[in-house]
């Protein structure tokens, strides 16, 4: 965590465009107090190094009097010195806060510049917040997972480890999808329906059918399974994939009954009430999972809810696959993304936290959730190991996520850590912690209304 983060919090984080704001910077520790001595010009302190402390008196008057100049920068505004932005006189409160107004503009970075009148203007903190236009403010950032396994297939643990993990890393919400069935997403959900561990869960699944088709494709919170209902109707669902593909336009040479195949899948997820997602066309199972015409045809017509444009395995598919995403948007389609990490477990960890999503949205149900990313309000956001984030995604919401990424996760994984932490120790038996965490579950969601004004 940088430095300025841990000894400040910016209240609140965002901003509207447009309209006067009252911003208040609180100091985390007596160190970082705007009315302490410890902002007193080194040669007044050279006067104290007879004495650990300052006669009482002295403190009291440089209290008294201390005052700051404050100077906003806007990031996307025409470079020029910080002391050529426009600036506002600031004095102490009783709390050793700092508060003050001003009308941000645009929808952009501002960093925030404190500087000491006391020391001849030199630089306290340079903090950050972010002015939001209309529509995206009091939207909350909320991280998830749509593609993850358990033991129930091919992953190593049991879900309720899982998802503790998930909420250790910072985790809002995730969705349980193992291969071929939905009974394990089921489990879990009934398991943890009274634990109050902050991470929103969700029915999902990993669909493998028709056969013998390899296709991949996930059912995000649907009422009941596709690959169930396949199986149970195999007979009467060949069938009707075979008049589908009779049906279908000439699509130029395509696999008429793969698209239908596909298709099918999508649709018969949607009738389950679930999001349907197009899954990692780029990964590599000897070729890639999907021709590049198919999936070419399959954004063209929208055929599924949204594509999970990080969930390949390996930095190859992954780039596979936003390189085809940035041609299609060149193209004007409109594609709805997520980005998964496919995860196969967690400890040690085997693709966890490397690809996850950010969505803007008013809460994280169902309906919220999917809503945003329907509606463009989402990023895909990649991280390995010993590297930088990554965001995919509009421009606009970039912008903002890698702001949220540096400003507000760090002290927001601190708080869900715990109640990662204590989650699992709940589950491998210590029924003490379910105590803590009723004492605690409330902290992460008040920082979020702090840091996003809601």
């Amino acid at each position: 965590m940088k430095k300025q983060i841990a000894d400040y919090e910016v209240r609140p984080g965002v901003v509207p465009s447009g309209e006067k704001a009252r911003v208040q910077i609180i100091p985390r520790g007596r160190h970082a107090r705007f009315d302490d001595q410890i902002h007193v010009h080194d040669a007044r302190r050279d006067r104290w190094k007879k004495s650990p402390f300052p006669p009482e008196q002295e403190v009291f008057e440089w209290n008294k009097t201390a005052e700051y100049r404050i100077y906003f920068l806007p990031m996307q505004e025409m470079p020029g010195f910080v002391k050529n932005c426009d600036s506002v006189l600031a004095s102490p409160c009783d709390d050793g806060s700092l508060a003050f107004e001003y009308t941000f503009r645009g929808e952009q970075e501002y960093k925030i510049v404190i500087t000491d009148l006391r020391n001849d203007g030199e630089e306290v903190a340079r903090l950050s917040l972010f002015s939001l236009l209309p529509d995206l403010y009091g939207r909350r950032a909320w991280r998830g997972d749509l593609h993850v396994h358990s033991f129930y297939s091919d992953g190593r643990e049991d879900p309720m480890i899982v998802a503790a993990n998930y909420r250790k890393e910072g985790f809002d919400f995730m969705a349980l999808t193992d291969h071929h069935k939905m009974f394990p997403s089921r489990i879990l959900l009934e398991d943890c329906k009274d634990i109050p561990f902050g991470l929103a869960m969700f029915t999902g699944e990993e669909v493998h059918v028709p056969y013998p088709m390899y296709i991949h494709a996930i059912n995000f919170g649907g009422a009941s399974s596709v690959n169930e209902f396949y199986e149970e109707h195999r007979e009467e669902c060949d069938a009707e994939i075979a008049r589908m593909a009779e049906e279908l336009d000439n699509p130029g040479g395509l696999d008429a009954l793969q698209l239908a195949q596909r298709i099918w899948v999508a649709r018969q997820i949607k009738k389950t009430g679930g999001m349907s997602i197009l899954a990692h066309p780029h990964w590599i199972c000897d070729s890639y999972n999907m021709p590049d015409d198919v999936t070419d045809y399959l954004f063209g017509h929208e055929v599924y809810d949204a594509f999970e444009l990080l969930g390949g395995q390996s930095v190859h598919e992954n780039n596979m696959q936003t390189a085809f995403y940035n041609d299609q948007r060149a193209m004007g389609r409109r594609i709805p993304i997520v980005g998964s990490s496919d995860s196969h477990g967690t400890e040690p960890p085997e693709y966890f936290t490397w690809s996850s999503t950010l969505v803007f949205s008013g809460d994280n149900s169902f309906e919220g959730l999917t809503g945003a990313i329907k509606d463009l309000y989402s990023v895909a956001v990649e991280k390995y190991p010993n590297e930088e984030y990554r965001v995919h995604g509009p421009y606009r919401y970039v912008k903002y996520a890698r702001y949220l990424l540096e400003s507000y996760f760090p002290r927001y994984d601190e708080l869900c850590r715990e109640q990662g932490r204590l989650m699992k120790e709940y589950v491998c038996g210590d029924e003490g912690a379910l105590e803590m965490l009723q004492l605690i579950r409330s902290r992460t969601d008040e920082f979020a209304a702090r840091f996003f004004h809601l």
